[in-house]
């Protein structure tokens, strides 16, 4: 039996309080976790954002909550611009109900926290065991500057389709168009050179509106902006050590990922799922619960390595205006090539799984 005070979480987002349903699932009570409080109201700027959930992800989040107001994804169309190349992922093809679901920040921080079994009463105090789940991964860990900002907005369009989201790679990086649970809207990440994206912020509404429908294209027919656009710097950074004595780093703490295939809140569902049923086997078998950090590690290596070398590929790749050739056959070949293709999905659903 651990002690009480046993396990010390840092954060209030979404992977902090995923574990916290998640370890009390595996039996550890509300004194023997000591957590920050949640405050009642988040940011506007943050409570709008879109994210997108992978099928892992949703299955995960509905073992300890009613799952919010959603927009399932059940293709997603990857083009290049300016070439033939093109892939296609469906949930038909995959035989699953969904690739994932796209919700919004606030739904989903509000669906975690009245899914927590009791008030957690301990306040912040020491444990054997810290777990860093909010914050980003440092200055001293490794990072990649992708000499890009993204701008993040809410468009309306006049054509949605539903269940479908768009992944377009231009020269200048990758644009995606994701639905939202409102009808009609839809989530815009537009990733660019920063001094191109710093231009664009400046445009009139209807002037940027245009731009985008010329580079993203009518598939979505007319683009109005929703919202005024925020702009974002992307940069990779990873904490060169996610297990340092008792404290351990998940999520956003432990990787920072370029937002090209939406991997950055599934990479810590998924930290946090396998952290929890760590600790519970740790304690299970009467051991120290310090002791099932290493392997913890040890057995989110493959799935983390995998996921920062496919978005960093895709954040670069194909803006490449030289291989345009080779990128179009590509996408023409993966689209071809079916047990690749689903390999692929699987892996944006589920993780690389030892």
């Amino acid at each position: 039996m651990s002690d009480p005070a046993a396990i010390r979480i840092i954060g209030t987002g979404p992977v902090s309080l995923l574990l916290r349903g998640l370890l009390a699932r595996q039996g550890f009570g509300p004194d023997e976790l000591a957590c920050d409080p949640v405050p009642d109201a988040l940011p506007p700027w943050l409570a709008q954002r879109a994210i997108a959930l992978s099928l892992g992800s949703w299955q995960v989040l509905a073992r300890i909550a009613h799952p919010p107001l959603s927009a399932p994804i059940t293709t997603v169309d990857v083009t290049l611009r300016g070439a033939a190349g093109r892939t296609r992922l469906t949930a038909e093809e995959l035989r699953v109900p969904a690739l994932g679901h796209v919700v919004r920040y606030a739904a989903l921080h509000h669906a975690l926290r009245k899914a927590l079994p009791t008030p957690f009463s301990r306040p912040p105090s020491p444990a054997s065991v810290s777990i860093i789940a909010d914050g980003n991964p440092g200055d001293d860990g490794r990072s990649r500057d992708f000499d890009q900002a993204a701008l993040l907005a809410t468009l309306r369009v006049s054509r949605p389709r539903e269940g479908v989201a768009y992944e377009r790679f231009t020269e200048e990086g990758p644009l995606a168009l994701l639905p939202l649970p409102e009808s009609g809207l839809w989530s815009l990440v537009w990733c660019a050179p920063t001094p191109v994206s710093q231009d664009r912020l400046g445009l009139h509404a209807t002037e940027l509106a245009a731009l985008l429908r010329q580079r993203f294209g009518p598939a979505l027919g007319d683009l109005e902006f929703h919202d005024a656009p925020q702009l974002a710097p992307l940069h990779r950074r990873l904490r060169r050590q996610v297990v340092n004595g008792s404290e351990v780093a998940i999520g956003n703490a432990a990787q920072a990922l370029h937002p090209v295939a939406g991997q950055g809140m599934n990479l810590g569902f998924r930290d946090a799922f396998v952290l929890a049923e760590s600790l519970g086997a740790a304690r299970a078998r009467g051991e120290p619960l310090v002791a099932s950090l290493k392997p913890f590690a040890r057995a989110r290596r493959a799935d983390r390595a995998a996921t920062v070398a496919v978005t960093d590929m895709l954040a670069t790749l194909f803006a490449a205006p030289p291989l345009h050739p080779l990128q179009s056959l590509a996408l023409g070949a993966l689209d071809l090539a079916g047990p690749a293709r689903r390999t692929l999905a699987r892996a944006f659903m589920f993780g690389l799984r030892n």
